[in-house]
């Protein structure tokens, strides 16, 4: 993985909670292996490029067994000014780690920039394709709106605290995040950085 940029030259102002302290970092370019450095723990850092919000992070980072610990978060966002009522519900709600905006989609790119595409053609297996998904997150408690731009499909990069990417995982729309696979990475890097 080369050397990434993430622009950030914030056209609205996102205010937060504290201070109104900006929810999407602001300056003029920050290239990513300093975030990646500036966010990173004892053990590296986790880098979550967002499609569209979510909170498996988060519910992952909250677990009893603190299976992050020793690790930065922080994510990146491809757009802004288009929802940020909801970019800042998000980040409330659901992600309370550092957000920049991801203007060349640096992290998305080396993510493959894939698109969002149907799997089938079928009317009734995107019908209970949809179905599924909709009772999932209903379940998890998070709503969502289609604001914006929702094809480029995002996922996790976990750098150990090298700046060296370590693992990837590509967002695949409706599916679960593999939550055993991160942390089987993570406590590998753990042990390795011990």
């Amino acid at each position: 993985m080369t050397p990434l940029e993430i622009r950030s030259s914030v056209d609205s102002v996102l205010l937060g909670s504290e201070a109104d302290a900006p929810i999407v970092s602001e300056s003029e370019c920050i290239v990513a292996s300093d975030v990646i450095k500036q966010h990173s723990g004892n053990h590296g850092c986790i880098a979550f490029a967002v499609r569209r919000p979510g909170k498996a992070i988060a519910d992952l980072a909250a677990r009893e067994d603190k299976p992050l610990d020793g690790f930065g978060i922080f994510g990146v966002v491809k757009e802004i000014g288009v929802d940020d009522a909801g970019l800042a519900e998000f980040h409330s709600q659901y992600f309370p780690y550092p957000l920049y905006h991801d203007e060349e989609k640096s992290f998305y790119t080396a993510l493959g920039s894939r698109k969002l595409k149907l799997s089938t053609w079928n009317p009734f297996k995107l019908f209970r394709s949809f179905r599924n998904l909709s009772k999932r997150l209903s379940e998890k408690n998070i709503s969502g709106n289609y604001k914006g731009e929702g094809l480029l499909q995002g996922g996790i990069i976990i750098f150990d605290k090298s700046g060296k990417a370590r693992f990837a995982y590509r967002e695949e729309t409706g599916a679960e995040v593999p939550v055993e696979d991160i942390i089987a990475v993570v406590r590998e890097i753990k042990s390795e950085s011990e």
